[in-house]
């Protein structure tokens, strides 16, 4: 009933609001996309944009088509997929994304898992933040990914619980504290914490904030980083503290210890979900869903 073409050009409009941005996004004249979103309204029928000096509107139908025609294009886009790997022999391939604190716990346990079951797919590997994976996962260009916070933005994906781990405390080798089986959150209210902001949602800097809070004092940050791996070179050069989650003192590094926190905060976990996409046409992603199970 619509062309690709004429869905990408609404889609493109409905973002944007905006038909000059829209017409640049598409490298297109704006009378022509004007045009043709016209027509388009004619053939669904009812309004699914008002205009005016200030700009574009969605009306309530306008939403609607809005998400169906996102899905048309992503089973299009899902469908030429399918016919590559067809074209290639069925070799089957499988791109999997993953926050950094799971890279060396984790993640290598479902790839172990899973090669040695179906030892025939190939696998690609990208670390990224859990927001990055969300928009990559909907737009077809991850099939599967493992992240650490979900919120309305991933309201069309399935999430499975993977793992749930401790938070703990790293610190430097050479730290007054170091000795200590356990430390408390309050005996560091005079040490600089790292920070740790993604782009989006950041929950572990949220958790660790009402955490000091209750313990009676407010954090320091004077180290900022985007993942959480990069925490540690931070902590190694002596110059702070980090609460992160227990299983990244597998990333070891000689002047970096981790200690359980004790009293308030002893009980934080964090949690890492699978996401994907249900109607995900790929047919290796089944093959690693199965796997799951034997990790929980």
């Amino acid at each position: 009933m619509f062309s690709g073409r004429q869905l990408q050009q609404f889609v493109a409009v409905a973002e944007e609001l905006h038909f000059g941005r829209a017409a640049a996004r598409l490298a297109m004249a704006q009378s022509p996309l004007s045009q043709a979103i016209q027509t388009l309204e004619d053939r669904v029928g009812v309004p699914l944009l008002t205009r005016d000096r200030r700009g574009v509107v969605l009306t309530g139908a306008g939403r609607v088509f809005l998400a169906e025609a996102r899905s048309i294009l992503l089973q299009q886009e899902q469908a030429v997929r399918r016919a590559h790997w067809a074209h290639q022999g069925g070799s089957h391939r499988l791109s999997i994304g993953f926050v950094g604190s799971v890279g060396h716990t984790l993640l290598p346990r479902i790839v172990r898992q899973f090669h040695q079951v179906h030892p025939e797919v190939r696998l690609s590997m990208t670390e990224d933040t859990s927001v990055a994976q969300v928009e990559a996962l909907r737009t077809g260009r991850l099939d599967f990914g493992i992240i650490r916070a979900a919120g309305a933005e991933a309201g069309d994906l399935s999430l499975r619980s993977v793992s749930r781990e401790r938070m703990a405390i790293a610190m430097p080798r050479s730290h007054a504290l170091a000795a200590q089986t356990r430390v408390s959150l309050a005996e560091l209210a005079g040490d600089k914490f790292v920070l740790f902001s993604p782009t989006g949602p950041a929950p572990m800097h949220g958790m660790l904030l009402a955490a000091c809070r209750e313990a009676g004092f407010e954090p320091s940050f004077d180290y900022e980083v985007r993942h959480l791996p990069s925490a540690i070179g931070v902590v190694a050069s002596g110059a702070a503290v980090a609460m992160l989650p227990m299983d990244m003192s597998a990333v070891r590094h000689r002047d970096v210890v981790f200690k359980r926190i004790a009293g308030i905060g002893a009980e934080l976990m964090f949690e890492a979900l699978a996401a994907w996409l249900p109607a995900s046409s790929n047919p290796s992603l089944a093959l690693l869903l199965d796997t799951l199970p034997a990790l929980l």
